[in-house]
């Protein structure tokens, strides 16, 4: 199958300061120096929080691209904490977009019984490589995200994304057949829309396609409950449909047509695929 282009990413404006330009017990934004940088950009962020008979939980993950400078490098979320400290979020290296660019990724969960909230809204993204820190703080502005937004998109040109985190292909016993699950964030550019997943259990010998559906509402369980479209205009949309319980793996692409326009998600190349899992 054809490797559909996901989304060219756009190089925004970002901050960059060294080592000796300290931005430690950072209290608002003017106090982090700014210059132009590309070195580093937030791709997407999310956050939610639920409470269910007194079990709290707070979420936040984030997805950034860096620059590959050098093999040895740290990325980090540099978040503002209730108490107006500020705290790093360290991110993990995911794979690479291409010869020049990587996606990191993390996350944040503070869960349990009688647990407070920790972190505030404002955040910025910390690249250390080569003795130098860039940052990207939303030119000046600073990343602000309350405690139960659903997903952020920082790229101007990202207008949907799969939520790997929600995806996934499970035997259901009742059918003695395989379900895959997507779902799927995309951004409200017009009322008229349509989200679908196109897959194959062959590798691509065959295909199949199956349409999602808008969820004005979403909850992971009893505990997250975001709405649709977000402060951000971005909408969640999700579907199934049964496959043969031969399948182990489903690889799968996801397109986004609004206006007239194609807009795929395809794992920057590299298309998604789900492993199954088993219920009893």
């Amino acid at each position: 199958m054809k490797k559909y282009v996901f989304f060219l990413m756009s190089l925004i404006i970002l901050s960059c300061t060294t080592e000796d330009d300290t931005v430690s017990n950072v209290k608002s934004s003017d106090q982090i120096s700014l210059k132009t940088t590309n070195e580093v950009s937030l791709v997407k962020a999310w956050t939610a929080y639920g409470n269910y008979r007194g079990y709290t939980s707070y979420s936040r993950k984030f997805t950034v691209r860096v620059a590959n400078l050098n093999v040895d490098k740290t990325v980090s979320i540099f978040h503002e904490k209730i108490d107006g400290s500020w705290e790093e979020i360290p991110l993990a290296y995911q794979f690479n977009i291409d010869d020049q660019n990587e996606i990191w990724t993390g996350e944040s969960t503070n869960e349990g019984f009688g647990v407070s909230q920790i972190y505030g809204n404002e955040f910025v993204v910390k690249y250390e490589v080569n003795g130098d820190t860039y940052w990207d703080n939303n030119n000046g502005e600073n990343y602000t995200m309350s405690r139960q937004e659903g997903y952020f998109f920082a790229q101007p040109d990202l207008n949907v994304s799969v939520d790997a985190d929600f995806s996934s292909i499970f035997y259901v016993p009742s059918y003695d057949q395989n379900s895959i699950n997507v779902t799927v964030d995309v951004r409200n550019l017009a009322p008229e829309k349509e989200v679908g997943v196109v897959y194959t259990t062959d590798g691509w010998q065959t295909q199949d396609y199956f349409s999602l559906t808008y969820r004005a509402f979403w909850n992971n369980g009893p505990l997250f409950l975001v709405q649709s479209p977000n402060n951000f205009g971005v909408e969640r949309w999700t579907g199934n449909v049964q496959v043969d319980k031969a399948a182990n793996t489903v690889e799968f692409a996801v397109v986004y047509k609004v206006n007239g326009q194609e807009y795929w998600d395809n794992n920057y190349g590299k298309n998604y695929t789900v492993a199954k899992r088993f219920y009893n």
